[in-house]
Order: structure tokens, then sequence, then C-alpha cells
């Protein structure tokens, strides 16, 4: 452990590593010790290292029919193409709806043109199946609805008495209370009833499943004499994004469904996410981090301000002139969505930083823009690492988000907050949660979380950054590079390996776009290579760099290939420092 704070406030620990395994491992399957390392501390057991290194979904197939109400599902959709029944698809609004959306569509399209989809808008509607959307589905007569990342807690919408004549098959990954909506079918890794090994997935790599299953029950029912069967491999690509971007862990199943999803998304097979990736200008070969952090926020951006249709509909069709108007609408809305998230930044940043005594935060304006008030929370946790609450309230009734950090469960102090009245609704779970409140009782709630966190140790309010190794400059080349390249891809429960290098110097540095901090530097040998630091200008990090002929730093980093270098080479992805005494 470093004795010092970082720049940014946090501790420093290097993973405690098991040699004995490391260099074991390392020997048995003759792979280089680093990358032995990294598979050590992410304790991926010896059986699994293979699998988990070449990441074959084709060697390695789920039986989709292990989960409940799986064959049943699949025989009652059967029959409705049989029947040309018409077929209606609910899915959420997020990026793992979407994608669930267009996986199903594009399956069934093959085989009937009755198919009527339909996403809640986000601001108007909310969350899951609404009584105006099946009523829609009722006046059409449609016969059989899907719900997609949705509808698994959606009591009396879905099982309402009005839409008995609907057989409603929910497809989804949420968790379920211990009693299910009275409906045909529940597909659900996360039932309460339910014992398996998917439900780390997605909704998306739950319908991916529904497909294997559909698509073997059609060929013993003699679908495919006279059309060819749909590849389901060409699909997953919408599966790699909707589970990259639904931040649920990158092991098992769902890395071989990314990795493999990669491969095709670097194929440029989607003309939607093709458009998305030439509209961003990603120059690299397409990564998880880019299906997170640049494709995913584009696509969201419509919910969030807009339409929430909108990805679904770029994601299905193979129009070129549709593609390139929706797209274009995600870029600026996305554009939009980072100005309005901002300035709503800037005015809950004043309020935080006042907040210095307590040991929570909780800021509120008025006709904030609802649809950024979770990432605006997410941003000041990384400043100050304490539970936060953004509210905005409009004609004295306020909508909230919440977000926590480790060891506190902040769903459930929202939940009782609800049950003692001083909230009109709310819930979520232990990182993150919603809620709604009378402007008149917000003192009130303040007055209720202090009583709560007013009790906690202050230990739990350091945040403790773990690295996996301390590295020298000089062990920064490609070899080193594509050792690292061999845990992509990166996500939740697979984390971007990170280290700390303590004997840099660095030559000089240049502000780009007066965001951005690029750092040059060199190894003994000569070599020339370079560093960035994101968004730090006008920051504490930022301004120790700008300075950096003061100081001698630790480095806090992940290393990436550098896109910009005429020829392939590693860069630091600055992350925090520690002023090395």
């Amino acid at each position: 452990m470093f004795k010092n704070e970082s720049i940014n406030g946090n501790i420093w620990k290097v993973k405690n590593l098991d040699e004995k395994l490391c260099l074991y491992l390392s020997q048995k399957f003759q792979i280089p010790y680093l990358l032995s390392k990294l598979l050590t501390l992410r304790n991926i057991d010896e059986d699994k290292i293979n699998n988990y290194i070449e990441a074959d979904i084709i060697s390695n197939l789920p039986n989709p029919f292990l989960l409940k109400d799986m064959k049943k599902s699949v025989l009652r959709l059967i029959d409705a193409l049989k029947n040309n029944q018409k077929i209606g698809i609910i899915a959420d609004y997020d990026v793992d709806g979407a994608s669930s959306a267009s996986v199903l569509y594009k399956f069934l399209i093959n085989f009937t043109p009755n198919i009527f989809l339909k996403i809640p808008n986000r601001l108007e509607d909310g969350y899951g199946p609404n009584i105006n959307i099946m009523n829609e589905m009722l006046e059409n007569n449609v016969n059989i609805v899907f719900t997609l990342d949705c509808g698994t807690t959606a009591f009396n919408i879905i099982d309402h008495k009005d839409y008995k004549k609907i057989d409603v098959i929910v497809i989804d990954h949420h968790l379920s209370e211990p009693l299910l909506p009275s409906v045909y079918a529940i597909v659900n890794p996360n039932r309460f009833d339910e014992k398996n090994n998917f439900k780390e997935m997605a909704a998306v790599g739950i319908t991916f499943l529904f497909l294997m299953a559909l698509r073997k029950e059609l060929r013993k029912n003699n679908f495919f004499e006279k059309k060819p069967q749909p590849n389901l491999m060409n699909y997953l690509d919408l599966v790699a994004l909707g589970t990259v971007c639904d931040v649920v862990n990158l092991t098992e199943y769902n890395r071989a469904f990314v990795k493999t999803g990669l491969d095709l998304i670097k194929k440029r097979k989607n003309l939607g996410i093709k458009q998305i990736i030439d509209n961003s200008n990603i120059r690299n070969t397409p990564t998880s981090l880019d299906l997170g952090y640049t494709i995913g926020p584009q696509l969201n951006a419509a919910s969030r301000l807009d339409d929430s249709t909108l990805p679904s509909k770029l994601l299905i069709t193979n129009d070129k002139l549709e593609i390139e108007r929706i797209s274009k609408k995600l870029l600026l809305l996305n554009e939009k969505r980072k100005i309005i998230e901002k300035n709503i930044f800037l005015e809950a940043l004043n309020q935080a930083e006042k907040q210095n005594q307590s040991n929570f935060i909780l800021v509120y304006g008025e006709n904030w823009h609802v649809g950024v008030l979770g990432i605006v929370a997410s941003k000041i946790i990384s400043i100050f690492y304490k539970p936060t609450i953004v509210i905005s309230f409009t004609k004295n009734i306020g909508i909230g988000s919440a977000r926590s950090i480790k060891n506190i469960d902040l769903g459930q102090i929202i939940m009782n907050a609800k049950n003692e009245n001083i909230l009109e609704n709310g819930g979520g779970h232990s990182m993150a949660a919603g809620l709604k409140i009378q402007l008149a009782k917000i003192n009130k709630f303040k007055v209720f979380l202090n009583n709560h966190f007013i009790r906690l140790d202050s230990s739990i309010f350091k945040k403790i950054e773990y690295f996996d190794s301390l590295i020298s400059v000089n062990e920064l080349n490609n070899n080193f590079l594509e050792i690292i390249e061999k845990m992509e891809p990166y996500g939740n429960g697979n984390p971007e390996p990170v280290f700390i290098i303590n004997d840099l110097n660095i030559d000089s540095i240049k502000i780009l776009k007066e965001s951005h901090i690029l750092i040059f530097f060199q190894n003994e040998i000569g070599s020339k290579l370079k560093g960035i630091c994101f968004n730090c200008i006008n920051t504490n990090l930022g301004d120790h760099l700008i300075n950096y002929r003061r100081y001698n730093f630790n480095f806090a980093c992940t290393i990436q290939k550098d896109n910009y270098a005429k020829v392939n080479q590693p860069q630091l992805i600055i992350k925090d420092v520690i002023i090395n005494n």
C-alpha cells in the first residue's frame, strides 16, 4: 500500500498474488508470466483458462431448455407462426431492450410480416409494459406478446383481466419477487424458482437462448424445407452490444457472446452499428470499451431526450437513408445530452462542494432533465466517493436518482424512507435507486439520511483502488500490449488491467481540445512514448500534470494501443497520480 493518498483522494493497493499458482499456470499452459498473473488475480479456475482465453461460443453452447417455460414459449410461438397470428413485442428503452427487440424482430421477419414492435417512452411512460401499449396490442388483434428486458414485475398490467385474450411471454433477466405475474410464460434466469447458470446474462442473451431453442423446434416442424435457416451467429453483434451496455459480468457465456460479437462488429455486418462507429470517428478496431462508452451512450440518448424507438429502428433496418438519418439524430441528441448533463452537473457540483462534512450528498434543482440525473449522480460520486442523490423538482414534486458506493445499500435506505412516508415512491438495488418526493418533505428527508449515515464508520468513505501490478516504464512495448489484449473483452466482472508506474519522467505535455492532457516520455533505451489523461483540465489532477516539472509522480494507468501513432505501440491512459516524496 502507498502511504500517501492520490491526487484524486484514493488509497492505492497492489493486489495480493499467489506467486506459486501463477508460475504453475504459466508453465502448464505455456503462457507468458504476465498473462498468468492477470488470470490468477481474476481467480480464473484452472479448468476454465483455455475457455477464457479462446472464448469460443461454438464449443461452449448453452442448453436453452434448462430454463423454465422455454419449451412452452417456443411451442406457443411456433403455433402462432403456423396460424399466421399477430405477434407483439414490447421492449425496454435502453440498449439491452433495443438489442433484444432487434434480435427477435430480425429472426421473426423471416417467417411473418405480422410483427408489432413497441418501445415505451422513457419520460412519459416509464419502465416496462403499460396499459396504453397493451390496449394498442388488443386493438390490433395481437394474439401473442413478448416483453423483453421487462415484464417480470409488471403486475396488474400484462396479467390484467382485459388482456386475457393475449398470451404474454416474458423474456427478462431482472430479479423477480416471490410472486410472478399470471401470464402464459416467464423465461427469466432470475425468477425466484430458477436454478441455472444463466443468471448473469443480459436480456439480449436470454433472447438469443430463446432463438436457439426456437430454431431447433422449427427444424423439427419442417419450417426450413423451402427456406434457409437463419444463422444465429449473425445476431451476436447485437448480443454483444446489449450485454456490454447493460453492464452484466463478462464471464462464462457472456464473455463468449461479446468476443464473437466483436468479431462481427469488426466485419461491419450491422449497418446501424457500422454507421455509429463511423460517425464517432472510432479509428481503432472496435472494443467492448467502445460499445460501452461511445456507441451505447448515443443509443441511450434517444430515450433520455427524445424518441425511445430510434435505437431499435436503427439496429433493425438495412435502409441506408434511414440509417443515416437516425444515426445523425442520435449523434446530435448525445451532444445535446452532454450539454444538458454538463450544466446540471455544474449546478449540482456547486451544491455538493458545500457538503464536505456530510457522509452523503443530496443535491436538487428545478426542472433538471430527469433523463441525466443518474449520470450526474455517478459523476459526483467519482469526485467525492459518497452516496449521492440528485433530484429534479417540477411543481413541487421531485423525481430523483440515487447512486451508492461499496458496502452501503442505498436501495434499502430509499425503501425505508418510503415506508416512513417521507417519499412518495422509491426503490432499486444496493448501488442504484430511484425516488419521488414532495418538496415540502425535503428537509425531513435530509434529517432521515443524516441520522442513518452519521452512524457509519469513516473508513467506508475511503476509496481503495486495487492494481494488478507495479511495472517499469521499460516494460512498455508491443509484446506487453499483445499479452494484455488477450484479456479482452473488458467490462464488468473482467476489468481492464490497471498498473502503477513509478519511474516515468515527463519530457513535455500538450493540451488537447481544452480538455485533455497528452504527455510525452521515453524509456531507458530511448523509445518515445505517450500517455493521455482525459477530461482533466480544471481538475486537481490536471493542474498537477500541467505543473509536472515541480513533481515526481507515480502513475495509475491502463495501457492501450496508440491509435494515432504511425507504428504499433502502447499508450498510457492516465487515471490518477500520487506525488512521490
